[in-house]
């Protein structure tokens, strides 16, 4: 994934050529009974290996004493079972790439198990090589195309970390269908997108970022990165309109060695791209099938005899989707009941038809509060915080990290470091596990709304107010009237309204009998609440109704808001006053517990 080589030394090897070190970004000791540390110091004793690029495993749990430079990754093994823990496993794996990270801030992280990455990409990348070096005058654009949880992101990631070096700047926008979609109804999400692209490529002079409409964007775009050499993906493109307004701009004004890779679902986004190449992605075959599914279920490249037969028909069934051969090999991790697995395959072979069925299956095996964890980060928690996504998690189900584990474990969800934010650790998931949560709450569950189409389905509905966990809102965009008979949102947790700077809420309340969320949440009240953010907030002082005593994480950027009563809200963990230009007073009073605030001045009156 980074492409780097992975070279497997022993003694011989290493003795052979004192030099083969060198170049290492990163050296991963293995300890055991056959080759102890002072065998290992003795051989690089003529070698310049900087320490903090050693990491060492102590292999079967070798006895280690305290003179060995830190970390050492503890790996418990079963001998007589051929295997070894998978957490374990995943930690030093971890901390290896992000030592990779730490060395290169263009990376775009690894990816767990990427069985068959090197045979399917290594066509794509000598083929964007190739029309690079014989291009003379022109941007050059490629298609990556498939359906959804084949591997396109995937691919684009390892041929981006591949070549990327090779260029003057790089950008990688990852699921750009979903970040337009979920800024769509405010300031438009191309805009933001738009902003990112020019950081980036111009070496992050946020003066030459001040980007106000869709139209404005394209101009800068053409006119502030000409003659720049650079390498750009475009991750989930699905409309027409993303391509004026990120692609055409870029393809008529970067430098003719520039590349851009487009991966989509449609077909017709590429083709309208002009495209130089268009590649299809295709499913795995059986190998590759039998090599991500084993790793993932066994933790090695061959199953248990009694498993193996079983084992076939799961791959089967999984029809050579990647995706689907990790979360369902990760649920099966660990269980050599076959009798499970027997009943595994039988629900994936009744619900083949389509990949939502698939992936229900891992969800379905959760315990009641994971559950509600992953539909939380579906609907409201997708690209946060992961300390803040702990905190309301531990506020609503007793715990955060742990559950953040299990649903990682199972392949549910990502981490990612956040390179445009201070190297934040933020919340990721595939976006085909996002919408089978999401289908999951609009067909069963009815209990969150994470935009105006949700929020107009499910509102509606006479038992809302007694069932609704979540509900994410527009300032600017109103509620249905049934809302207006609120008192009480008794089970919500979390409450988040946006702001969009570019509507005139002054001239959008005129309108007669039309309810926005201030107007609704100055009354109602929300003791359950535990993650209140609310940008652009109307109200000088918090609402009663949302003075929770439960809440966790409280956010107001951009607000009125003059005080906030943190003395009554005892189980605050994380409070956001950026940007508050009016706020007078802070009462600290009785506070006992660590409190992370946030405030920014906006001029010289604020003390």
């Amino acid at each position: 994934m980074h492409g780097l080589d992975v070279r497997l030394l022993n003694e011989d090897k290493l003795l052979g050529d004192s030099t083969c070190l060198q170049d290492a970004k990163v050296i991963l000791c293995v300890i055991s009974k056959s080759f102890r540390l002072g065998e290992f110091k003795r051989m690089c004793r003529n070698a310049a290996i900087p320490s903090k690029i050693v990491s060492y495993v102590s292999y079967g749990s070798y006895p280690t004493d305290e003179s060995m430079p830190k970390p050492v990754f503890k790996m418990e093994v079963d001998f007589e079972k051929a295997e070894f823990n998978k957490k374990q496993f995943k930690s030093m794996v971890n901390e290896v790439v992000q030592t990779l990270n730490e060395r290169s801030e263009e990376m775009m992280g690894a990816i767990d198990f990427p069985v068959g990455l090197a045979q399917r990409s290594s066509h794509i990348e000598c083929s964007i090589l190739d029309c690079v070096l014989s291009s003379e005058n022109s941007v050059q654009c490629f298609g990556l195309v498939g359906m959804g949880g084949i591997g396109k992101t995937t691919l684009a990631r390892s041929i981006f970390n591949k070549i990327h070096s090779q260029f003057e700047r790089s950008f990688f926008s990852l699921n750009t269908r979903a970040e337009v979609q979920e800024k769509d109804k405010g300031t438009s999400g191309l805009v933001d997108v738009q902003k990112k692209i020019i950081a980036k490529l111009l070496n992050n002079r946020s003066d030459d970022a001040k980007i106000y409409n869709e139209e404005q964007g394209k101009m800068v775009l053409s006119s502030k990165v000409k003659h720049i050499n650079a390498l750009i993906v475009f991750d989930d493109v699905d409309d027409g309109r993303h391509l004026e307004a990120l692609c055409e701009p870029l393809q008529s004004s970067l430098g003719p060695k520039s590349v851009i890779i487009i991966t989509t679902r449609d077909q017709k986004i590429v083709d309208s791209a002009k495209s130089t190449m268009i590649f299809d992605i295709e499913r795995l075959d059986e190998e590759m099938s039998k090599s991500l599914f084993y790793w993932h279920a066994f933790m090695k490249p061959k199953p248990p005899a009694d498993l193996e037969n079983v084992s076939q028909s799961v791959i089967k069934a999984c029809q050579g989707l990647p995706l689907s051969l990790k979360i369902i090999g990760s649920h099966l991790y660990g269980n050599s009941d076959r009798e499970y697995w027997a009943e595994s395959l039988k629900l994936l072979e009744k619900g083949k038809k389509g990949i939502f069925d698939v992936l229900r299956i891992s969800f379905d095996r959760l315990d009641s509060d994971e559950k509600e964890a992953f539909l939380d980060i579906c609907c409201f928690l997708i690209n946060e915080d992961v300390e803040l996504t702990c905190m309301f998690l531990n506020a609503c189900y007793g715990m955060g990290k742990t559950h953040l584990n299990t649903l990682k474990n199972k392949c549910l969800i990502t981490t990612y470091v956040d390179e445009d934010d201070g190297r934040r650790s933020r919340i990721g998931m595939h976006d085909q596990l996002r919408d089978m949560g999401r289908h999951i709450i609009r067909e069963e569950r009815r209990d969150r709304a994470w935009d105006e189409e949700t929020a107009n389905e499910i509102l509606q509905e006479r038992n809302a107010s007694s069932s609704l966990r979540g509900l994410s809102l527009w300032s600017h965009i109103p509620l249905p009237e049934d809302a207006s008979d609120w008192t009480s949102l008794p089970r919500l947790r979390i409450l988040v309204v946006k702001r969009d700077p570019w509507r005139d809420m002054t001239h959008l309340q005129a309108e007669r009998g039309r309810l926005y969320p201030q107007d609704i949440f100055r009354n109602v009240r929300c003791g359950g609440l535990r993650w209140l953010r609310w940008e652009g907030a109307p109200f000088e002082e918090l609402p009663q109704g949302l003075c929770s005593t439960n809440l966790r994480v409280l956010g107001f950027r951009w607000s009125e808001i003059r005080e906030v009563p943190t003395a009554s809200l005892p189980n605050l963990q994380h409070l956001d006053l950026s940007l508050c230009y009016k706020l007078k007073r802070l009462d600290m009073t009785g506070k006992q517990q660590k409190l992370f605030f946030l405030y920014k001045k906006l001029n010289s009156k604020n003390k």
